[in-house]
């Protein structure tokens, strides 16, 4: 590779673990705060330096790319792997926009086998951004699944030349392609099965395995069981066909029984993995009832190895437990009697995370924590959602965490400033209106502020590595992937009792006051009651992010009066004028500067008593 290259890697590493909680190794609070404030600084080097390295190297090598000899390119396929290589992701955009880049090129030159090879790992990469998309709708995933999808059929239907193609692995590759045209969410769970069967049928054709034997056929064919395995429905609303079950269960079989094998050779723990999906699949053949399912997933997640991070272990601790909340949200009835056992699943799971390795990439522990996030269960005696992802977003996002804690802490602050001068002013908040007392209703808005700004980015967790670890701007793509946090941050709060309040934050805090930009489109803020709120969210996190993260929009960092500033050249079409009007005040505006200021303190102080300091644990820090 070339030194370029070797550098960004290094930095990206750098930054994976410098956007990780950093555990105090010292007793003075403001000693561990200089650390993070010395770490944040040595973050923006990197990151500075790292799109110092795109705009100078690789860009324009993008340019002449089309003049670019053998081992030019090859040195940018290494680097390119290096950027996700399946289980750690460092830069998955880097990684589409250089396979773009070398199919552009590929085609240009009409060079089959490297449009083949590009079109796979370019798949491979939209798969990537695709997996980030736990929870949400079809209708907001579909283009993406799409995306992804053609790359695949496009380098599948080169299975037409297979005999005219020499290159063993390009053979490889459109096979692969193939079984792949099966990945990622479909609409229906009957269509991916389908697929699914036709590849089986492909890689078993006895002829074709002949014509090239050196291919690791055995491999292929366990892989696409894994991936019919994958396929399980977990819906009431299940579309699965009788022969759509006996096709699983045939799968899931082969694959236990190979995973047994695998695992008494090698001395592991049993797969726990296997062993659930052939519990299920016997669920939905009427061969066990939901009771006995429900038993048997308690009896393998008691069994989990909390001291392995591994994937098999990794599933059966949190993705198991997700799958057990989904089946709970499904049959209600099925819960009394079960929350005690729940509790403690999610006390394991806290601990589980506490304890993943600092300097770990692993993007398969972010799916599994997405696919808990967007099926949690909210029981009397547990922890709340909120608190549970503030937990989450304190140990793999600080960052977001810090954020998310500023705005809040400022946006009550700001809201004490507009009820001193409106104390009617939300009143659109039905319960707020209901409040009679002055006092009551002051400190209920406060609360109410306070609360929205901190859930109002919950939805990042789906989208971790972009808001965590990207050392360069957002890619056009990325950012139009990223809007979807609002959908399924809203969408989250929505479904527990306890955050219910503050999904409109959630949704709407991007969304433009005069409706004529912003996201998401289904936000429409003349039709919420808790509009003027969202406003106040919107503007505090706007000028949080211009002034600490304006790199991630391709925006020079502001200061403090720079952002009052430029928000009132917005007025009235980004911002609520009502808001902003305040911001002609200076006495407001002092308030706010000092509110900004006090607020990321005391969230750092939140930061340091959360990482173990005078014994203290997650939930009570939580709830400080």
């Amino acid at each position: 590779m070339q030194p370029y290259q070797e550098e960004y890697l290094a930095n990206l590493r750098d930054i994976a673990v410098l956007s990780t909680r950093q555990r105090p190794d010292c007793h003075s609070f403001e000693t561990y705060r200089k650390k993070l404030l010395q770490s944040r600084s040595l973050l923006e080097t990197k990151i500075n330096r790292n799109i110092a390295l795109l705009r100078d190297e690789l860009f324009p090598q993008f340019d002449r790319l089309f003049e670019a000899q053998a081992e030019e390119l090859a040195e940018l396929e290494e680097f390119a792997q290096k950027l996700l290589d399946g289980k750690n992701e460092l830069d998955g955009g880097l990684f589409c926009q250089i396979y773009q880049a070398l199919l552009s090129r590929a085609r240009h030159t009409k060079d089959r086998n490297a449009i083949i090879r590009c079109l796979y790992w370019l798949g491979i990469g939209y798969h990537n951004m695709c997996s980030k998309m736990v929870g949400l709708d079809w209708s907001d995933i579909e283009y993406y699944m799409a995306q992804m999808r053609l790359c695949f059929v496009e380098a599948s239907a080169y299975l037409k030349y297979f005999d005219d193609i020499d290159d063993i692995e390009t053979k490889g590759y459109i096979l692969r392609s193939r079984a792949n045209t099966a990945l990622g969410q479909f609409k229906s769970a009957s269509s991916k099965i389908r697929l699914t069967k036709q590849t089986l049928e492909l890689l078993q054709d006895e002829e074709l395995q002949q014509k090239v034997p050196e291919l690791p056929w055995d491999r292929y064919i366990y892989l696409t069981h894994q991936q019919m395995i994958s396929s399980i429905s977990y819906s009431r609303e299940n579309d699965m066909t009788p022969q759509d079950v006996t096709a699983i269960m045939e799968s899931a079989h082969i694959v236990h029984k190979r995973r047994i094998q695998e695992a008494i050779s090698s001395h592991e723990a049993p797969p726990m993995r296997s062993a659930f999906s052939c519990y299920a699949i016997e669920y939905y053949c009427g061969l066990l009832t939901l009771e006995e399912l429900l038993g048997r997933m308690e009896e393998l997640m008691d069994l989990a190895d909390t001291s392995s991070f591994s994937a098999d272990a990794m599933y059966t601790v949190i993705s198991m437990p997700a799958i057990y909340c989904q089946y709970l949200r499904e049959y209600p009835e099925q819960l009394p009697g079960r929350e005690k056992y729940l509790e403690s699943l999610y006390r394991k799971i806290i601990s589980y995370t506490e304890a993943f390795p600092e300097d770990a990439a692993n993007e398969q522990i972010f799916y599994f924590l997405r696919q808990l996030a967007t099926t949690f269960i909210e029981t009397a005696n547990s922890i709340s959602y909120g608190e549970f992802q503030q937990i989450m977003l304190i140990h793999f996002a600080p960052d977001i965490y810090v954020h998310s804690q500023v705005v809040g802490r400022t946006a009550a602050a700001f809201c004490g400033i507009i009820m001193d001068e409106e104390p009617d002013f939300f009143d659109d908040i039905e319960y707020i209106r209901k409040i009679s007392n002055p006092g009551a209703k002051r400190q209920a808005v406060l609360e109410f502020a306070m609360n929205s700004g901190i859930f109002h980015d919950v939805g990042k967790i789906n989208f971790i590595s972009l808001f965590t670890r990207t050392a360069r701007q957002w890619f056009a793509a990325e950012y139009e992937i990223t809007q979807l946090h609002t959908v399924v941050g809203s969408a989250r709060l929505k479904a527990c009792a306890s955050t219910r309040l503050f999904a409109a934050a959630a949704l709407g805090h991007h969304s433009w006051y005069d409706g004529s930009r912003g996201y998401p489109e289904s936000y429409k803020r003349l039709e919420c009651p808790e509009r003027q709120m969202v406003d106040v969210i919107g503007l505090i996190d706007w000028m949080d992010n211009s002034m600490n993260r304006a790199w991630l929009y391709g925006h020079a960092k502001k200061n403090f009066d720079e952002t009052v500033q430029e928000a009132l050249t917005l007025e009235g079409k980004r911002f609520s004028p009502l808001l902003t009007a305040r911001l002609r005040d200076n006495a407001a505006v002092e308030t706010l500067r000092q509110a900004f200021e006090t607020t990321r303190y005391e969230a750092y102080r939140q930061l340091y008593l959360q990482t173990g300091a005078h014994g203290k644990s997650p939930q009570d820090i939580i709830k400080l």
